[in-house]
């Protein structure tokens, strides 16, 4: 008995505290199916921003970690490359020292190669109850190896950096456009320029996701006009968007993400505080609408395999989590679908089966429903990223402003409703 009810106690949220503010944050695509996650700092005036990589241990509720120092650049964007999880890029502001005592800013971005563990390194641990670590003073700081940047005409001010799915090439977004790179044989080169331009316009672009379907050849972005745009890799520049989507927000459009299991679909979220989920193919209205950030959504992204599963977080210190089955590739349960698709069942069986569903539905009317799941509230300043975990669907990270990282667990009802 003390198994079972042990069994549906929820685990507690695991909350990492850095000693500096910070907004960029990624999950790890580990090789041996680990969860980790890495954020990058953005101290002002502060002598060393850093990377932190996060092993979080399931069975301790734990994480370790390794430092990782970046010098004085404020970071604003970090992404891991999905082959080789040594391998991240930044997005940072790089401040220097004038001949007199004023500082100069410049945004750049590089890559970077994450040194090997060492054998005999032991990663410290910290107690899942703390609500604050001092970093720098538990664990030695590691550096990193630049692989590189390349200057790029007319890039502007450098936005995130977004990995291709399968190939070794990543899409910069700029102030000037998405560049297409390829990152093979140890140097980065510009494959195709798409420029920031809407006819006539000049467009900032905030964000980008590759679409994961038919071998990743196209690219969604948020425009700070509060539109999307959509292009085919393989396209000529010069042929245009092959996606346009006017007034997807009012204000800015921070994030786009597409659906991992459904195609055309799409979910991108704005300073309106909405998230709003599109079908491409009919782009002038969107499927559905989500309404509950009271302030800037900042970012929204399908679970990688359950995709009714929905994370966003905004500057109003609340990460959502919400089923939306209505629009996922999981069908709506019926009392007819699948159970009729088998004429050979035994005819006991056949009514056995839908008694058992039908009584499920009337026990539990909300399996139907499209609803928020869960909030996570323990944060205290403005969520900027919130991720699912690469190798482990049920566990995601949020970070907010003040540095606090807090690892969360999808509830085990919402769990079992899924799986079983």
């Amino acid at each position: 008995i003390k198994s079972e009810i042990k069994m549906d106690i929820d685990d507690p949220p695991v909350i990492y505290g850095l000693e500096t503010q910070a907004r960029a944050l990624c999950s790890v695509p580990a090789l041996d199916d680990s969860q980790q996650f890495i954020i990058g700092t953005q101290g002002l005036r502060v002598e060393h921003n850093q990377l932190h990589l996060l092993t979080f241990d399931a069975d301790t509720n734990s994480v370790s970690k390794r430092i990782f120092d970046h010098g004085r650049d404020e970071i604003w964007s970090v992404s891991v490359a999905p082959q080789n999880p040594n391998l991240c890029a930044t997005v940072f502001n790089r401040v220097t020292m004038d001949s007199g005592t004023n500082p100069s800013v410049a945004k750049r971005w590089c890559l970077w190669k994450l040194p090997e563990e060492e054998d005999n390194q032991t990663p410290r641990h910290r107690n899942s109850s703390e609500d604050a670590l001092t970093s720098s003073s538990l664990s030695s700081v590691e550096s990193l190896q630049s692989i590189g940047s390349i200057e790029l005409e007319q890039q502007g001010e450098p936005r995130c950096l977004a990995f291709h799915p399968e190939r070794t090439e990543a899409l910069l977004v700029s102030d000037g456009g998405l560049y297409q790179l390829g990152l093979g044989s140890g140097e980065v080169r510009l494959l195709a320029h798409l420029p920031a331009k809407d006819g006539r316009s000049q467009v900032r672009y905030w964000h980008a996701a590759w679409n994961p379907h038919h071998s990743a050849q196209q690219v969604i972005a948020a425009c700070d006009s509060g539109g999307l745009r959509g292009f085919d890799v393989r396209c000529p520049p010069s042929n245009g968007p092959v996606v346009v989507i006017d007034n997807a927000h009012n204000g800015q459009a921070r994030c786009v993400d597409y659906n991992p299991n459904k195609q055309y679909y799409l979910a991108s979220s704005g300073d309106d505080g909405a998230i709003r989920f599109w079908d491409t193919r009919q782009p002038s209205n969107p499927v559905k609408m989500l309404r509950l950030h009271k302030h800037w959504a900042c970012c929204v992204q399908f679970n990688p395999y359950h995709d009714q599963l929905v994370l966003s977080g905004g500057t109003d210190a609340k990460v959502y989590l919400t089923n939306n089955r209505s629009i996922s590739s999981e069908p709506v349960l019926s009392l007819d679908d699948d159970l009729d698709d088998d004429l050979d069942d035994d005819l006991d069986d056949y009514r056995d089966r839908k008694s058992s569903l039908s009584s499920r539905r009337q026990q539990q009317p909300e399996l139907d429903e499209d609803r928020t799941v869960s909030v996570v509230e323990e944060h205290e300043d403005s969520v900027y990223a919130a991720v699912w975990c690469a190798t482990d669907p049920w566990l995601f990270a949020s970070l907010s402003y003040d540095g606090r990282l807090v690892i969360s667990h999808v509830p085990k009802s919402e769990k079992y409703r899924i799986l079983l």
